[in-house]
């Protein structure tokens, strides 16, 4: 059982004397979802990627949230993970992401506690939404002595990404091609930040590593037409166009397309797989000329 609240505001306006006509009609939604119910279940995780779960389902939260560790930077040396906290960092070294220390154990009642100084399954918490803050549609269009333009521009907001790409061109867990990013990787000679040392463990585990911001500006369609003068016996009306889709995106989203919603394998395909990029394939850019003629 889930509830979502949310508000959806149309805007249009329309100015149709004279010679030069035009239209624009706005629509923006914001809204937010919470898990009332899982029949009993507290919690449940879904959407596996390399044999471990990225997106949760539980009481009380957003529904499909992304669910991992939180990091905060990585560890110089190895003397900086074994004085981590009271007892360092289970297994770290020099060049391994810090784990930030979220929460303990519940206590008697249940209830969950703040940091314990110790990293452990319980410092897995949220760590994005999928869910947009706010959507947005704008429909422009315009006719002046035959001519006829019509841009459509769409958006999202506050959304989180999952990209997975990284996993596979930064995350280094066995001998495959990487991207260039890992070049600057950790070492002992090159204290990186971002990129951390080779190898599996809890560097590759689903965490804040991963999470993009996915908000995203495109203008999803454009076309402009003209009708010639009318043909009285033969043509009612000739109108050539040009057009383009996806021609312009504005967006700080470093995958492909940060339009991405699920992946369509078979047996995979479901809509709870909002906001992962598996390398999804992206929109096209594509230029279309055509004529329309009424007889």
């Amino acid at each position: 059982s889930v509830q979502t609240k949310g508000v959806e505001l149309q805007m249009g306006y329309n100015d149709y004397e004279g010679d030069f006509k035009w239209s624009a009609n706005l629509n923006v939604g914001t809204y937010s979802s919470e898990v009332i119910s899982l029949g009993g279940l507290d919690a449940v995780q879904v959407n596996q990627f390399e044999n471990e779960g990225l997106t949760r389902l539980e009481v009380g939260m957003p529904a499909f949230y992304f669910y991992g560790w939180q990091f905060d930077g990585i560890f110089e040396n190895d003397a900086a993970a074994t004085s981590y906290l009271s007892g360092g960092q289970d297994g770290a070294q020099g060049g391994d992401f810090r784990i930030v220390d979220v929460a303990g154990p519940d206590d008697a009642d249940g209830n969950p506690t703040g940091p314990d100084g110790i990293i452990d399954a319980n410092d897995r918490t949220m760590i994005g939404n999928p869910f947009p803050d706010l959507t947005l549609g704008l429909n422009l269009n315009a006719y002046y002595k035959g001519f006829d333009l019509n841009i459509f521009i769409q958006g999202s907001y506050g959304n989180d990404i999952y990209n997975t790409n990284i996993y596979d061109l930064e995350g280094m867990p066995r001998l495959f091609n990487s991207g260039v990013a890992v070049l600057d990787r950790w070492t002992a000679t090159n204290p990186s930040n971002t990129v951390p040392r080779p190898g599996t463990g809890r560097n590759v585990e689903a965490s804040s590593r991963f999470i993009e911001d996915g908000s995203y500006t495109r203008v999803k369609n454009i076309t402009l037409g003209y009708t010639l003068p009318v043909f009285e016996k033969t043509i009612s009306s000739f109108r050539i166009y040009v057009s383009a889709q996806n021609l312009l995106t504005f967006t700080n989203y470093p995958g492909a397309d940060p339009e991405v919603n699920y992946r369509n394998i078979t047996n995979k395909s479901s809509n709870t797989n909002l906001g992962l990029d598996y390398g999804s394939y992206p929109n096209v850019k594509t230029f279309t000329m055509g004529v329309n003629l009424t007889f």
